[in-house]
């Protein structure tokens, strides 16, 4: 999707009864050209349409907690130089650790009472009710809290008419929040949330692999990436997996090569080895040629077949 598009696309979810924003997270790691981002926002559209999202584990820093810009009021529409500018920002934070632009917010509601539901929504309970902070309104996070519900609507997003964001591997994503009754978190959310930074290590050495010459280069990487990685870990842990080299290796694979790959009896085979402590995965996995791996997938049934 071309900046051009993806501005299109963000500009028909607006409405005239409805705030349009955009998230900023000045935590992100970025290029002094995202920086500039927010400084252009201020400069255009004021201080007054800039609202901050309270993060208690960042009381004492202020600065760094994230921005909730109003694009547009109730009666106007957005700005299209702005939301090409950030439409491009978005595009540049895929390949980045975090990103600097979250995503694209509309609301009814007034900014102050988007971001105090951003905040409490960040709260999520362990299994003992205590509540950590999680950011969920990094796109990551966003996405694979989405995928948790069996239907999406039903996810805690109200206020929020309309939140957009460009999922892991790079589609722009509608999660329509709908006013009503609460549906509870579903039960492996938290567990979900806990691996991000495990599933943020595999996109990106994912990302690293297709750039390279290797059998393990030739996979697309798909819309919901991180959600196919998050599907790898668990299936690695119950397949016994439990030192996180070994599920890396294990989820890195299979994301790469097949779905199906530890139904190979010689790949199970190490597999088993690599969950009693024998040997790590990797070196077991490097004592195959890439033509080995080859015809291991081509042996596989489905549509998966390398290109």
């Amino acid at each position: 999707m071309k900046i051009e598009s993806l501005a299109r696309s963000i500009e028909g979810h607006h409405a005239a009864h409805l705030h349009c924003h955009v998230l900023i997270d000045p935590l992100a790691v970025t290029a002094g050209s995202d920086h500039a981002l927010l400084a252009r926002l201020r400069e255009t559209l004021g201080e007054a349409a800039l609202t901050r999202v309270q993060r208690a584990d960042l009381a004492h820093a202020p600065h760094l907690h994230p921005v909730l810009a109003c694009l547009a009021s109730p009666g106007s529409f957005p700005s299209s130089d702005l939301l090409e500018l950030t439409a491009r920002a978005a595009y540049r934070g895929l390949h980045q650790h975090r990103r600097y632009l979250s995503g694209w917010l509309f609301s009814e509601a007034p900014p102050a009472t988007v971001a105090a539901h951003l905040t409490a929504m960040c709260r999520l309970p362990n299994a003992e009710r205590a509540f950590s902070f999680y950011p969920i309104y990094e796109p990551v996070r966003l996405e694979l809290l989405a995928a948790t519900f069996k239907q999406v609507e039903h996810g805690p997003w109200w206020p929020i008419n309309n939140w957009l964001f460009l999922s892991s591997g790079g589609r722009l994503v509608h999660l329509n929040g709908q006013d009503g009754q609460r549906h509870s978190l579903p039960e492996p959310a938290l567990r979900i949330q806990n691996d991000v930074e495990l599933i943020e290590q595999l996109l990106a050495a994912w990302r690293m692999l297709r750039a390279g010459s290797s059998v393990l280069n030739q996979r697309e990487i798909p819309p919901f990436a991180a959600v196919r990685a998050s599907n790898f870990i668990d299936e690695a842990r119950m397949l016994g997996l439990s030192a996180t080299h070994d599920i890396q290796v294990f989820a890195l694979y299979h994301l790469c090569l097949h779905s199906r790959l530890h139904t190979v009896p010689a790949v199970r085979s190490m597999i088993d080895a690599a969950a009693k402590g024998q040997r790590p995965l990797k070196h077991m996995f490097a004592q195959y040629t890439d033509g080995q791996w080859q015809r291991t997938v081509e042996s596989l049934p489905g549509s998966e077949g390398l290109r």
